[in-house]
């Protein structure tokens, strides 16, 4: 350490709970551009000349503290933080990370509090972080009422969705109506959708970081809510004061249980349809140098299907669980250490009877993680990250049979489960060049190598097996490595502005291969093989930043071109079906260009705030063996996306919030002609993706009423209104057959089909006991 250099560490806390604050801006105020943001736990390190200062610190929705510094030697403070009446909390989540106290080289990289998505109009009054994400800019949504979300021309399965560490690989309930996020259980979310950290990888597009709440330490609390579809309690406290705390939380629908009785004489016998959450963490504070943690998830969608007249029936279930040990240990002010075991899981069934022919289809992801995470600040220059991690995949691309109504079966499939290793190294430095210029450089060197059991097959012309290798359990079949470069830099300019540039390089070695031809659920994640490549991406993006009004207003002006490597589709014509076939094999590669601007306007203090943020961008596609090698959009290409989001503070009971979204149409692939070919109607398909359905566009309003406060409870009422005019928006368009095809009379038509054509009122009432 320099002489006369000295570091001041510690922990950001709420006075009341004893809980750490993730995000808190901590700087000297009398040399404002030193300073750090706490982690996950609250905790942060930073050093800083000798001398006597005050030190400043800020949190969303907490009142300012100021304390004073006398820096002779290595200090350790804890800050505890009231929280601020009526504070507008969300306002505030981008204004720290412009100000110098949270300044960063990281482009794209937005924080979201509970608080801030609290406020928002939802569908069904359900508070849900992935739909909060579709509002900004450079994030696109799947559909109308729909969780997925695509980032920069990415596909879904290019985004990182992280829950304490835990790779989530199905985000969404209810075929992604719903994220499976419950809203009382989470307290930090972070999106980063430019330039990633060297610590993130195995994505091409973005991170999603979601960090679960910490129970609280000082005192029994319980917090609650009773929708229109499902309903919510969350249970905390401490188990040791200020040593060890508990969280329980659990969501489940409740249609199903409410409607049945009243409809188990009918035909369907009930609503067929249920989700459920449930999320707990335990922590111990060991020592003052020593916390350790144990967190999980798991969720599951259960339902059935069936058709009036019998003839069609169908179960299904999918779901994810997870659990994280976390052990925190500090071996000084500059060093610290987070280890982190893993479990991930996610399964998914689908059977469906059809005329007595019964199909079953099977896929899932299993994942064992290990990571070992230092954090380490030798001066005031510097903040370097560095670790190793590993993973061990276990996946399942298909598994399935056919059974026929007599018991026959006409086909099974077995394809053997794909086993895989995957190990990274990472290191990455903020280097604060001058007082205006930060650099971030990183680097990150990943390995993945696929292990037997496999059979590799050799096909002629005609398809047949003309020879084979087999590779025998745990044997290397194939591997893979990477070098990850990334570099991001920060210019302050005068007038509360700054230039930020990005370059980024990633590699992706799991896939996520759709079908689009059939709305069968044939969405499944296949390994790096020796059969599949790994996808690869480069991202460059350029940005311009500016402060007004004391930060009273922000705005950004974003542009970004990538360039994809190795995406993968299925071939042409390829139809579902039973097979022993490795799936893989019905793959094609080919590569893809995204580019845009996005332009973001916000106000972020007063009795009116809100945002407005809008992203041009085009997305293509070319492979080789699709669509005559010609180039085509991809299906989340969308040229304008625009969202406007508002709320207002009528006075300390009632605040109203709104929300506006216009986006350019999805493109789809439909039949442009039909023929007959021995009495049988045949369609030939235009160009991939050459129809754009209709625009979609949406208004959005709710209005939140703080109920009188009674002893020991407080409670809000939110009453909402989704699709405010009732626009038709587009969810899917089929071709409708009319006439009789012996006399070849047959009219053909394409339809659209609308999930909620219609207002859709909500009323959700929530509660929070101490």
């Amino acid at each position: 350490m320099a002489q006369g250099t000295y570091t001041v560490s510690g922990r950001v806390v709420d006075a009341a709970s004893g809980e750490g604050l993730a995000g808190a801006a901590v700087a000297l105020k009398e040399r404002i551009r030193i300073g750090a943001t706490t982690d996950a736990s609250g905790n942060f390190s930073f050093a800083a000349p000798a001398g006597y200062y005050t030190l400043l610190t800020k949190y969303i929705g907490y009142s300012t503290s100021e304390q004073p510094l006398q820096l002779e030697q290595n200090q350790q403070v804890t800050v505890r933080l009231a929280t601020a009446p009526y504070a507008i909390r969300e306002v505030e989540v981008q204004v720290e990370r412009k100000t110098p106290l949270q300044e960063s080289a990281a482009m794209g990289k937005i924080e979201l509090p509970m608080e801030m998505i609290k406020t928002l109009p939802v569908l069904f009054g359900e508070v849900d972080i992935l739909k909060t994400i579709q509002l900004l800019p450079g994030v696109l949504s799947g559909g109308e009422g729909n969780t997925g979300f695509y980032v920069r021309g990415g596909g879904a399965d290019q985004n990182l969705v992280l829950l304490d560490k835990s790779t989530i690989y199905n985000p969404g309930h209810l075929f992604n109506f719903f994220s499976v996020f419950n809203s009382d259980a989470i307290e930090n979310t972070t999106l980063l959708k430019g330039s990633m950290p060297a610590r993130y990888g195995g994505r091409l597009s973005s991170v999603l970081d979601i960090e679960s709440k910490d129970g609280d330490m000082q005192s029994f609390r319980a917090d609650g809510g009773i929708g229109l579809i499902s309903s919510r309690l969350t249970v905390q406290g401490p188990l040791v004061k200020e040593k060890a705390s508990f969280i329980f939380s659990g969501r489940r629908t409740y249609v199903d249980a409410l409607f049945n009785p009243f409809l188990k004489n009918t035909e369907q016998g009930g609503v067929p349809y249920r989700f459920y959450d449930l999320n707990g963490k335990l922590r111990y504070t060991v020592s003052p140098k020593d916390e350790v943690s144990l967190s999980g998830y798991y969720g599951r969608d259960i339902g059935n299907l069936k058709l009036s007249d019998g003839r069609f029936t169908s179960d299904f279930f999918w779901g994810n669980a997870s659990a994280t040990a976390r052990w925190k240990h500090r071996y000084n002010d500059r060093l610290s250490m987070d280890v982190s075991g893993v479990l991930s899981n996610y399964t998914f069934q689908f059977s469906w009877d059809y005329g007595g022919f019964e199909t079953i289809l099977q896929t899932g992801v299993r994942d064992y993680a290990a990571n070992v995470d230092f954090d380490y600040t030798p001066n005031v220059r510097h903040h370097l990250q560095y670790g190793v991690q590993y993973t061990y995949h276990t996946l399942r691309p298909r598994t399935g049979e056919a059974i026929g109504e007599t018991g026959e079966n006409f086909g099974t499939t077995r394809v053997l489960p794909k086993y895989a290793h995957e190990t990274a190294l990472y290191l990455s430095d903020d280097w604060n060049v001058t007082d205006k210029l930060l650099l971030s450089v990183g680097l990150r060197n990943s390995f993945f190598t696929q292990t037997g059991p496999f059979n590799y097959y050799r096909f002629d012309a005609n398809q047949a097996v003309t020879d084979s290798t087999v590779y025998g359990s745990g044997e290397a079949v194939k591997t893979y490595s990477a070098l990850e470069p990334r570099a991001s830099l920060r210019l302050l300019l005068p007038g509360s502005a700054s230039i930020k540039a990005g370059f980024t390089q990633s590699a992706q070695y799991l896939h996520l291969v759709s079908n689009a031809y059939t709305t069968l659920p044939l969405d499944v994640w296949v390994p790096s093989s020796a059969i599949v490549k790994p996808q690869r991406a480069t991202q460059y993006a350029l940005g311009y930043f500016r402060s007004l009004a004391e930060n009273q207003y922000e705005g950004s002006v974003e542009v970004y071109y990538k360039d994809l490597k190795n995406q993968l589709e299925y071939r042409e014509g390829f139809a579902p079906g039973p097979s022993n076939r490795d799936l893989e094999y019905e793959f094609v590669r080919g590569n893809g260009k995204s580019y845009g601007a996005e332009f973001f306007l916000r106000k972020n203090y007063g009795d009116l705030q809100g945002w407005v943020g809008y992203t041009w961008s085009k997305t293509t596609r070319q492979f080789p063996n699709l669509n005559d090698g010609k180039t085509f959009p991809a299906r989340y290409d969308r040229r304008h996306d625009l969202s406007v989001v508002g709320s207002y503070r009528y006075n300390p009971r009632w605040t109203f919030a709104g929300t506006f979204v216009y986006g350019t149409g999805q493109a789809t692939t439909l039949p442009v002609r039909r023929y007959f070919l021995e009495g049988t109607v045949n369609y030939q398909y235009g160009d991939r993706n050459s129809f754009r359905m209709q625009p979609t566009h949406r208004l959005d309003l709710s209005a939140t009423l703080e109920a009188k406060s009674r002893a020991h409870v407080a409670s809000s009422w939110t009453f909402s209104i989704y699709n405010v005019y009732g626009r038709r928006n587009p969810f899917l368009y089929y071709v409708d057959n009319e006439g009789s095809s012996t006399s070849q009379n047959v009219k053909l038509q394409a339809k659209k089909v609308s999930i909620i054509p219609f207002p859709l009122p909500s009323v959700t009432w929530n509660f929070s006991w101490k």
